[in-house]
């Protein structure tokens, strides 16, 4: 259960209750519905547009989830409740900062919420990352998620004996176990019949998960990896070098218990660590290769491979290498870092999936934007104006405030902290009042000749999904192409 307010809601209340507000959020993700969620139960006499650039609302719960984890995804359930409030309005396909200047946004209301999340890839900036076979960890999650830009992908499994996957978060996982489901276990969840048809006739041997520091530094975590464990299809197996190497002195110092101050961190890495020594050992590099050459007799073996860093991707006949540097850990405890080695290694492969991360981008010159780190220019998730001054009326909640990081609940802090910031800046009575612009923001639209689903027109398309679904046995049947969504409007 999702926890909305606090204690200062009747003195909110109490302050603003006569006083018209109109907020715009940006990016109907968690972060958006959570914010939207939080307002309407604080605030009084409000108004709230939400604004996405996909026709479909719920972001990253509708298109960035695993389709196996249904449980997780109901999540969206409960934060799509707002839309039973008359002062709530969704405008889905529309682009701020391409259809709606940000400049214009401000005129019209009282405060905008930037919450439109990490939706670019993270490069690996090496030559051959644009090669055939070479895709983004959000291009194949888009892909099983049925994204109207993405649902057509040109992926074929047909030869694709060894994949490659650079990254070891949980993005990597979930990737590696939507590969290796059976039909029976693919039919239950909701990805499309053109994907699961490309996918139930796969020919894996050996999916490769690739790290570029420590088994202790892995990114993924140990729920995800015992569950995936748990199904028969898969063998897991580390190399013996790479768990020598990775377990340096500072390494198990990471794994030890340390009191206080580290004591979640530790206790999660010694645990990790006990668990994949229970994987099978891969000895030596001659016993890798005949792994790798062999035929898995229907299981896939799940390689998880450690220090080691791409360098550059060659295309060979109608395979890939991937050359990787090897590395050593360096530093203190908790701040080690990958150092190169003076050796390198090609691994031979069919396909190369980079899960190296998500970042944002700028979606209006007129957005403040920290460039080093991809995120809207923010203290605490108040936008700033320039170095030392905020923009009052300007906020910026989850992925595009802190960058990609943590999983739903930690977007849902990120946000509240920005919501107790803006409440402070009204208590201060810094942030204007405004009635509800809905039918400046419709005719603003209809001028620009550009089409947008509301609400009403989402519980359609939800409702006609889930039926589809029924049928099927399956928890929905996703329209995938734009054209098909557009005519419940």
């Amino acid at each position: 259960m999702i926890k909305f307010g606090s204690n200062y809601a009747s003195k909110i209340q109490h302050l603003y209750s006569n006083k018209p507000f109109s907020f715009a959020i940006i990016g109907s993700g968690p972060a958006g519905l959570y914010t939207a969620k939080h307002l309407f139960n604080d605030i009084e006499n409000i108004n709230i547009h939400i604004f996405e650039q996909d026709l479909c609302p719920t972001g990253l719960i509708r298109y960035g989830m695993a389709p196996d984890h249904q449980r997780i995804k109901r999540v969206a359930e409960e934060l799509l409740t707002i839309k039973q409030n008359e002062h709530c309005h969704y405008f889905g396909g529309v682009s701020i900062g391409k259809d709606i200047a940000i400049n214009e946004l401000d005129q019209l209301y009282s405060a905008v919420f930037y919450a439109y999340g990490a939706q670019i890839d993270k490069p690996l900036n090496i030559q051959g990352e644009q090669l055939q076979n070479v895709y983004s960890a959000r291009q194949i999650v888009n892909w099983y998620n049925s994204h109207p830009n993405y649902y057509d992908l040109d992926i074929n499994f047909k030869n694709k004996n060894n994949i490659a996957i650079i990254g070891n978060g949980n993005v990597a996982l979930d990737i590696a176990r939507i590969f290796g489901l059976n039909q029976d276990e693919l039919q239950k969840t909701d990805i499309n019949e053109i994907s699961i048809e490309k996918l139930k006739n796969n020919q894996i041997n050996n999916i490769i998960i690739i790290g570029r520091r420590g088994l202790v530094q892995s990114q993924f975590s140990l729920k995800e990896l015992r569950e995936m464990t748990k199904l028969s299809q898969f063998r897991f197996l580390l190399y013996k070098p790479d768990l020598l190497w990775s377990l340096n002195e500072e390494s198990q110092t990471e794994c030890k218990d340390l009191g206080v101050n580290y004591g979640n961190v530790t206790r999660g890495n010694r645990r990790k660590l006990e668990f994949m020594k229970s994987f099978e050992i891969i000895e030596d590099e001659a016993t890798m290769n005949s792994i790798l050459q062999q035929d898995s007799n229907g299981r896939i073996n799940v390689i998880l491979r450690f220090l080691l860093t791409p360098l550059e991707i060659e295309k060979k006949e109608d395979r890939l290498n991937l050359k990787l540097q090897h590395n050593q850990l360096a530093g203190k405890p908790f701040n080690q870092v990958a150092m190169p080695l003076n050796q390198q290694s090609i691994l031979e492969c069919d396909m190369i999936i980079k899960s190296v991360g998500y970042q944002s981008h700028n979606i209006d010159n007129d957005l403040p934007w920290n460039s080093e780190q991809n995120i809207v220019d923010n203290s605490d998730g108040c936008i700033k104006k320039d170095p030392t001054k905020l923009k009052t009326g300007s906020y910026a909640c989850g992925w595009i405030k802190t960058g990609p990081k943590g999983v739903i609940d930690s977007t849902f802090a990120s946000s509240q902290e920005t919501i107790v910031n803006f409440k402070n800046h009204m208590d201060a009575d810094l942030i204007r009042n405004v009635h509800d612009p809905y039918e400046q923001v419709v005719n603003l639209l209809r001028q620009r000749s550009i089409n947008y689903i509301d609400f009403k027109v989402w519980d359609r398309i939800n409702e006609f999904e889930i039926e589809q679904g029924q049928k099927a046995k399956k928890p929905r049947i996703k329209l995938i192409r734009n054209r098909d969504l557009l005519q419940f409007l």
